[in-house]
């Protein structure tokens, strides 16, 4: 049985190899709802520095979890993938490029353009997404990408051409983000209008 769902699992997309960045990278219209699954699994790394090296399997297996939580994982994961399922969390209003609103700063764009030049980057795109974690609910995830999803929201803003899929966008329209260097922090720090409660970070909220 454990074989038939493992074979089941790697004809769909998802395996246990496959990097936990990279799951929401392949879906990024259902990171949301990806990363709520691995978050109320228990794999909270989907939301820290760690899932960017980090597999599925070394996820679970790293957590305590069995080979056959892993394979339940697996099969929730493609799913939902390939489902037409949205967040639970996400509102009712439909969100698109007309009556869409992300600010960068213009701390921000640099330190974005300074980062796509050093990943010799030119021509990407950076993706906005949130995600299901960090100490308030959600937590926001930049990335640096070279390919735009179906249903993307594409705009540019000083030179940087920016995606969010719709899912994220109910929750990121109106933001503004920055870039903060000092003595005491330094990172993307986000001004959200729809967040009821936020992080002193700036990179959570609920």
């Amino acid at each position: 049985m454990q074989k038939q769902i493992t074979k089941q699992v790697k004809n769909t997309g998802i395996t246990k190899d496959t990097i936990i960045a990279d799951i929401l990278e392949m879906h990024p219209d259902k990171a949301i709802l990806l990363s709520e699954i691995m978050m109320e699994f228990g794999i909270h790394c989907v939301g820290c520095g760690a899932n960017a090296f980090e597999t599925l399997e070394q996820g679970v297996l790293g957590h305590g979890y069995s080979e056959k939580d892993l394979n339940r994982l697996l099969v929730d994961l493609n799913k939902a993938a390939n489902s037409k399922a949205k967040s639970k969390n996400t509102n009712k209003n439909t969100i698109n490029s007309s009556n869409f609103s992300l600010i960068l700063t213009s701390k921000a764009i640099k330190k974005l353009n300074q980062i796509i030049s050093d990943k010799n980057k030119q021509g990407s795109y950076l993706r906005a997404t949130v995600l299901a974690g960090g100490c308030s609910g959600y937590t926001y995830d930049l990335e640096i990408v070279e390919k735009k999803a179906n249903g993307d929201i594409e705009f540019d803003q000083g030179g940087i051409k920016v995606l969010v899929d719709t899912e994220s966008a109910e929750f990121l329209n109106g933001t503004s983000i920055d870039f903060i260097d000092t003595l005491n922090e330094s990172g993307f720090k986000f001004q959200n209008p729809n967040a009821t409660k936020s992080c002193g970070c700036g990179k959570s909220f609920s």
